[in-house]
Formats: C-alpha cells, structure tokens, sequence
C-alpha cells in the first residue's frame, strides 16, 4: 500500500485522491423533497444505478422507506419543464407520482403498499397536483410537440384539458380553495431561462387568462399564498436580475419584495402566511433567506446550494442541501434559529473520510473588458509551476457551476490537477445583460473567458502553463471541441462528454424542447450561414493539434450521438489523434455506477497518458 511519502513523491496528477471513483459513483442523488400536510413525513425521489425511485422519511428521524416497485419514478429533466415527479393527497395518506415506465400517473400508500396507475391517454404525463378537495389532479401531458395542462378524476375516470396548447406548460399549482390552477408557460420558439408567463385558469375548463408575462421577461417559481389573495413568484420584470415579487391572482398589484443584484428562486410561503423563504444565488453559493414583512433574513450562511425549500410547519422548513465536500441530503431548518438537521445520509465513508477542498471564488478580466466569475480547486499540497489545469466548462451554455457536489471534480484535485470552472458569459446568475452577451456569439467571447480565466490560474504560480485541458459536457463539450480548434497552441488536449459539432445539423436530430435554441443562441440558420459554420468545430477538424478523448451515451436524445459520431470521423480522416468511447443505455449525462467508473478511470488514464507523459 503507497505511503504518504510515495504520494507526495509523485508528479501531480499522478496522486493518490482521497476520493475514489467508486466513492462518489455509489452516491445516490436526491431531489424534489415535499413536505407531507402537517410535515411529518417528506417524499423524495433517490437516483441510484440508473433507476429513480420513491422514497419517504419522517421528519421526527428513522429510515427512509421505499414507497415504488415496479413503476419506477421519471428523471430530472435537462430543459427545467418538471417541478417534481411528486404529489401528496391532502390526507397525506397517499402519494401521486409520475412513473417513468409508461410516463403516466401511479398513487401509491404513504405507509407502503401495491402502485397503481390512476391515469390513461396518449403522451408522457408529469408534474402532478392534487387538489385541495383530494378528488382531482392535475398535471402536464406531452404529445409530441404539444404540452397541456390537464386535470383529471383523481380515479381516473375523466380528464380535461386546461391550457392552450399552444406554448410549453409547467408547474401546475391548484389554489388553496380549489377553484383556480396557476402555471407556468413560454413560447415553443424561446427557453424558459429566457422569456416565462404566469397563468391563472379555471380548472373546469373556463377562462385562461396571463397574471405576468412580457416580451423577454422571466415570471417563474410561482406559490399561492396560504389564504389564496396572494401569488409569490420571481421575475426580472423591471431589472436585469430575478427577485421576489408577490401579485394578487387577477394579475393587479404587484409588488416587489427584494431588490439585489442576484438570482433568486424557489419561495415558498410558511402556513400562517407570515413568512416566504426562498434561495439567493451569490455567485454560485446559493443560501437560503427568510422575507418577514419587514425585511430579509439570511438562515443559512455555510457554503454550498440549497434548493427545493418547503415547509413543515409555521417555524421548520426542509430542503436540500449540498457543498463541493458533501453530496445532496435532506435537511430540516429552524426559520428562528439557523439551526439544520440532516434527514437523509447519502455519503459514504470514503467521502467522509475526508481530504476534500472547497473552492475558491475567483474573478478575471477577459479580452474585451467584461468580468468573468469562476470557481476554483486547488490542491491541498502545492507544487508551484507543476500542476496541470482543468477547464472545466458547465453545461447549457445556459446554466452556471455552483458550490454543489461534483464527484469527479473532487477526484481530478485530489490526483493533483487544479480545477478552473469558469461562469462565462451567457451564464446564468448574474444577470439577464452578461447572459444575453451569449447570443450570436456562442463559441467566440466565452472562449476569450475560458483562455483568460486559465491565464489567472497560470499567474497564480501553481500551475503549468504547458498542461492545460479543456473538459466538459453538453454544452460544455461543444466549447471543448471550440477550444481544441480554435486555440489549438493553448489547450494541451481536450475532454468533450456528448458535445456538438455541426450547429446547422444539431436542430435536425434532438429532442423538440431544443429545436429552436440553437437559432435562439446563434439566429436564424438560413440568416447566419456563415456564422453557423464559422462557430461549429467540424469545419476546424484541420486546426486540431492535441489529442480529445469523446465520451458518448447511445440513447441520448438532446446531443444525438450522430453529433459525435461525424465529429470522429471527421478527426481521423484528417489523421488526427482521437479516442471515442460509447456507452449503451446512457442518455444525456451518466446514469449507471459503471458507467461513472469507467468514465474516471478512462479519462484519468487519458490525461495521464496524453498530458503528463508528454
């Protein structure tokens, strides 16, 4: 067994990490809690090995129980249309979810017992509500392209269609008095980070009618208040940044609560209607703070991201929490106190054994002037001029690297690599302004970030300027690919997980919530030929000078694997150096502990040999 002398005697990238692959690929992930009425119970849904099932824990302590079977639940969307695959009854006694199996509808005892499906129809059903009488759910229905708003007999034996048909639909909310649904809709030519609605509708079937909308305007996260006169929600509508707001239901009166130069989300009102938490994203720390009628309250101050807050009574909300050092769990938080009390345990013993790193927020200039905010992980042990650097690119390209648990993050530091995760523009977090600066310009001034950003790192003195890699998913793997082609003399060799290489052909074959977003991102194709070509790394395979390792899954539906698959052709036909590696029954993001496995010691095998050895 290595000695700490024979670890500290390596090359860095070449230790021995405190964190193992097969630590963090058993980690179970956690999401969408919800307080059961009167909050003793919380239901969640627990991701392991592919499949996402049911749970329920007591909030007073004890095991969690498995609730699903046979119908397993659906998964976390990539494009944010779920709010949750989750629904309580008002007697608490049961629980409504959406199965991923047939995509419909199951009820299953709170207290365990045999699921049964209490939907029918064509399409893909999710996000389920149930009414305050208990009789009627409802939920959105997918078919095809057409998303709606239903509301069926709770024992399936009618369903109604409320909404248009005519935009995406989420998030639908029944009224604390049962007579009024409020959801969430945006064109199907747009992306809800960009342009989102409020509705209120009658749930027979009557009046439609917009609370809050506009042109380039988010509305989002909406929560009626207890006694129903009220709607707390998000919004940029009068600045760049989304705050708190409240509205009354008729659309008249609306209020802003909190005005800060950061990203709120996630308000949920106490019982007795005093208070609503909600979540404050400060450059990617997101805690959690308490309006009180008279001003704001910071609960939660311990660095890392909580989401998902609900209440479990007038004084105790639940939520979960995690940190670049402990992975996503369920907590209770005192609304008077601060005080948290963790319900659920999902780290093994080789995460808590410690030897992690937090890391730092850091801040550059790019080439244009514009400030640029990152993430970044430093070793424990420096070796100045030695280390190799990591980009690490976060997907979207509208999304944002947070203080959350990243296993593979944790293991590339504890072998010795620093960590850059730059938050280019076109992020989200810091304002409508710095996203938009991403549009017709995707695959240009954020590879000025990612070069920039690696050139603080390098200034810093621990880095060696000669092994810098590029690396990232989705988004992130179209922008490695851009950097092994446009700034081949910079980046030493690339890591690119189901990426893009053909912008004009990537509309063509993935899913229909995407179909519109590269045109969103980049305009028209037939417009901006030119600039389609000029921004897709397939017409720059000459330029390659480094190595890329791609990474595959065979079923993923948002980056077809077509998109890869010419990419590599492309590559060896110009004769240069690439390996490709699929994997069967993974979509869009890695699902199975092998599979999570396979890809760390692949891509550790990769850099060891392509980056160090060199």
């Amino acid at each position: 067994m290595p000695t700490a002398a024979d670890h500290w005697s390596r090359e860095p990238g070449r230790w021995q990490a405190a964190l193992s692959p097969e630590a963090y690929a058993t980690v179970p992930t956690l999401a969408t809690p919800r307080p059961s009425p009167g909050g003793t119970r919380v239901a969640y849904s627990r991701a392991y090995d592919g499949r996402i099932d049911l749970w329920v824990v007591e909030t007073g302590g004890g095991l969690p129980l498995q609730l699903s079977d046979r119908a397993p639940l659906q998964g976390a969307d990539p494009n944010q249309r779920h709010s949750s695959a989750i629904a309580w009854t008002p007697d608490g006694r049961d629980i409504v979810y959406a199965a991923s199996g047939d995509g419909k509808l199951w009820i299953v005892p709170a207290d365990g017992g045999p699921t049964r499906a209490i939907d029918e129809g064509p399409g893909n059903h999710h996000s389920p509500a149930v009414s305050p009488d208990g009789r009627r759910v409802a939920y959105v229905a997918e078919r095809g392209e057409q998303g709606d708003i239903m509301v069926a007999d709770i024992g399936g034996r009618w369903t109604r269609t409320i909404s248009g048909g005519d935009e995406y639909v989420l998030q639908p909310r029944w009224s604390p008095d049962g007579r009024s649904l409020l959801y969430g809709q945006w064109p199907h030519y747009d992306m809800p980070w960009d342009e989102r609605a409020l509705v209120v509708a009658d749930p027979d079937g009557g009046e439609r009618r917009i609370i809050a909308g506009g042109a380039r305007v988010v509305n989002a996260d909406a929560a009626w208040s207890p006694d129903g006169r009220r709607i707390a929600f998000v919004s940029d509508r009068d600045g760049d940044f989304i705050n708190l707001w409240t509205i009354e239901p008729d659309g008249s009166n609306p209020h802003r609560l909190v005005h800060e130069n950061n990203r709120h989300q996630a308000p949920a009102w106490s019982p007795d209607g005093r208070r609503i938490a909600y979540t404050r994203n400060d450059r990617g720390d997101c805690q959690v703070w308490c309006w009180e009628g008279d001003g704001t309250r910071q609960l939660t101050r311990e660095p890392g991201v909580w989401t998902d807050l609900g209440w479990l009574d007038d004084d105790r909300l639940v939520g979960l929490f995690a940190s670049p050092t402990l992975p996503a769990d369920l907590y209770t938080l005192d609304a008077r106190t601060g005080e948290r009390r963790q319900l659920t345990r999902s780290a093994t013993g080789g995460i808590l054994g410690g030897g992690l790193i937090g890391p730092e927020a850091v801040e550059w200039r790019s080439r244009d002037g514009l400030t640029i905010h990152g993430l970044l992980f430093t070793p424990r042990e420096h070796r100045p001029g030695q280390h190799p650097l990591v980009v690490h690119i976060h997907g979207g390209p509208v999304g944002q690297a947070l203080r959350n648990w990243q296993g593979h993050i944790q293991y590339l530091v504890g072998r010795g690599y620093v960590i850059l995760a730059p938050n280019y523009r076109g992020s989200l977090g810091y304002g409508r302004a710095f996203m938009e600066k991403l549009y017709g310009d995707w695959g240009g001034g954020d590879l000025d970030d990612y070069i920039t950003g690696a050139e603080l790192a390098i200034g810093q003195g621990l880095v060696n300027p000669r092994k810098v890699v590029a690396m990232g998913g989705s988004a992130g793997g179209y922008s490695t690919l851009i950097c092994l082609t446009k700034a081949p003399d910079f980046f030493r060799a690339g890591v690119c997980r189901f990426g893009i290489a053909d912008l004009a052909s990537f509309t063509d074959r993935t899913w229909v919530f995407e179909r519109h977003y590269i045109a969103k991102l980049m305009g028209a194709p037939g417009a901006h030929s030119d600039l389609y070509r000029d921004r897709s790394p397939i017409t720059f395979v000459d330029d390659v000078r480094e190595p890329l390792l791609i990474l595959q899954g065979e079923d993923d539906i948002v980056c077809h694997p077509s998109q890869m698959g010419m990419m590599v052709e492309a590559l060896r036909r110009a004769g240069k150096e690439v390996e490709y590696h699929t994997y069967p029954g993974e979509g869009h993001g890695w699902r199975r502990v092998a599979t999570h496995i396979d890809d760390a010691k692949r891509v550790d095998d990769f850099l060891v040999r392509k980056v160090l050895n060199r």
